[in-house]
């Protein structure tokens, strides 16, 4: 069997390569998509970090990479979601195509819980204090034991989430289209319920992917429903929220704060009225980035390939 990776990967991760795939060749490919190593085609691919850019940006290069890959028995990628083109491609052009759904989940429920914290402990009004040399002790800084947190879209990244908020000693609730148990879940609402679950919550975070029913599902009546001391965390698809609703809550004080990590478009318009309230925290779409994502992009390569010898469903398999 023939295995595709890029350079940098193989460079970057080759004991545990080696190690993992003993009888198998290698097929490297530079970041131009030259291959420096091996020949033919390869049998499976892991479509890692550093591939996923170049074919975002470079047409040419992610044409060429679909005539080396295509009719590859399994491909795997490094983001969750395949509603890009890239990943509709890569679908098309493999027998198994495998999405990276979980690997972020860690660095991503990092950022939810440092937008929280940046909240619940006036981060941000601490910092001008500092700016001002104010000594000036706030007694609006709280704390997230007993509050409620209310998760919409319970997989890997909710799942993860849900685990930090009980260290924090929190309430968890969460929206699932099926039944799931957790020792971190206090209470699981249908899709259908997700209202009744805003109006509960003191933070609302949107791990939503984007799919017609999820489409603009966080609009005017959402907002409307949850607390005026809420604050609202989107790290889902940008697709799942209205942000003429959502800019609007946030000005009339329907909530308190929102913190975002995707829009619709990416990037954000200029003319977006969220760019500047005081109450939105924006960041562009980088929450799930981190030092061990590669890594734990190749363990999952591995994963799929022991699966796919066994005649397995891979994890995260379209």
């Amino acid at each position: 069997m023939k295995v595709c990776v890029s350079e940098f990967t193989y460079k970057s991760f080759q004991e545990i390569l080696d190690k993992n795939f003993v009888n198998e060749e290698f097929i490297i490919i530079s970041s131009e998509g030259k291959i420096t190593k091996g020949e033919g085609k390869p049998d499976i691919a892991l479509v890692s970090y550093e591939i996923m850019f170049k074919s975002l940006k470079s047409k040419k290069f992610f044409e060429n990479y679909l005539k080396l890959i295509d009719g590859c028995k399994y491909v795997q990628g490094s983001w969750a979601g395949i509603e890009s083109p890239q990943a509709q491609s890569l679908i098309e052009h493999s027998e198994i195509f495998s999405h990276g759904g979980g690997i972020h989940a860690i660095p991503i429920a990092n950022y939810v819980f440092a937008q929280m914290l940046r909240s619940i402990k006036s981060i941000d009004d601490h910092i001008e204090l500092q700016q001002q040399k104010k000594w000036k002790q706030m007694m609006s800084v709280g704390e997230l034991t007993d509050m409620t947190i209310g998760i919409a879209g319970f997989g890997g990244i909710g799942q993860e989430v849900a685990r930090l908020a009980k260290a924090f000693r929190m309430k968890v609730y969460a929206t699932k289209r099926t039944p799931v148990l957790s020792d971190n879940l206090d209470k699981l609402f249908k899709p259908s319920q997700l209202d009744e679950m805003l109006e509960q919550s003191d933070f609302v975070v949107n791990c939503l992917p984007s799919s017609e029913e999820t489409h603009k599902v966080f609009s005017s009546d959402q907002f409307k429903a949850m607390k005026s001391s809420a604050m609202f965390i989107n790290v889902g698809r940008g697709e799942s929220v209205d942000e003429s609703s959502l800019a609007e809550a946030l000005i009339k004080k329907e909530i308190n704060c929102a913190a975002i990590d995707t829009t619709d478009p990416e990037p954000l318009v200029q003319d977006s009225p969220l760019w500047t309230l005081a109450n939105c925290f924006i960041t562009p779409h980088d929450s799930a980035w981190g030092p061990k994502a590669p890594e734990r992009a190749v363990e999952l390569f591995i994963e799929n390939y022991r699966r796919l010898l066994e005649g397995k469903k891979l994890i995260n398999q379209v």
